[in-house]
């Protein structure tokens, strides 16, 4: 064989490489949606957990037919409540965070915090670089939600943005069918610090 011949086997080959490394990495990079979506940490009941700029621990989670807040507000409502006490603070900057999701997600359903109870409760509340906020979110649910199959699977998600694209979402399981429903709860005013 002569000399270009092996040079157009040689750039044959070349090209051939080239083109099945470029369709491997075409097929193994992640579509739009996963580079878009939240980076999605997992947390457990009781145990704090972080993320980019939120720190949280939920301590306790409550259904009841009715709740009295802080502020003297008291709500009843045709299904259930459910009544997540926690603590949260901001980890790096403070300028203009705040809770921008708390959502309880069941099933295919999620619902969002009550803003009903005002400042009674923590996502109507400013964060703060170090310092915990400790208090309630509250979610207003049908009643044949908490019994329902897919309340022994829910999650309570929490970032402090409140589209959490590209950014932590903190990721709490929790058994809402285990979970007794009382006929009424009051909870504490929203505090500053870890009760």
């Amino acid at each position: 064989m002569t000399a270009s011949r092996w040079r157009y086997l040689a750039n044959g080959a070349a090209l051939v490489t080239l083109l099945s490394v470029a369709a491997v990495v075409m097929h193994s990079a992640p579509d739009r949606e996963l580079q878009q979506s939240p980076i999605r940490v997992a947390a457990a009941l009781g145990e704090p957990a972080s993320g980019r700029n939120i720190h949280a621990t939920v301590h306790s989670v409550a259904v009841a037919e009715a709740v009295t807040a802080g502020n003297g507000w008291a709500g009843t409502t045709a299904g259930v409540w459910v009544v997540v006490d926690l603590s949260v603070e901001a980890v790096v900057d403070d300028v203009g965070a705040a809770l921008g999701t708390a959502v309880l997600r069941v099933g295919d359903t999620s619902y969002s915090a009550s803003t009903r109870p005002g400042d009674a409760t923590v996502a109507a509340v400013g964060l703060t670089t170090g310092i915990a906020l400790t208090g309630p979110l509250m979610f207003e649910l049908p009643t044949d939600v908490v019994s329902s199959a897919a309340a022994a699977t829910a999650s309570l998600e929490l970032a402090t943005n409140s589209d959490p694209r590209v950014d932590s979402l903190l990721v709490v399981p929790v058994d809402l069918a285990g979970l007794d429903v009382q006929q009424s709860i009051d909870v504490d005013f929203p505090e500053w610090g870890v009760r």
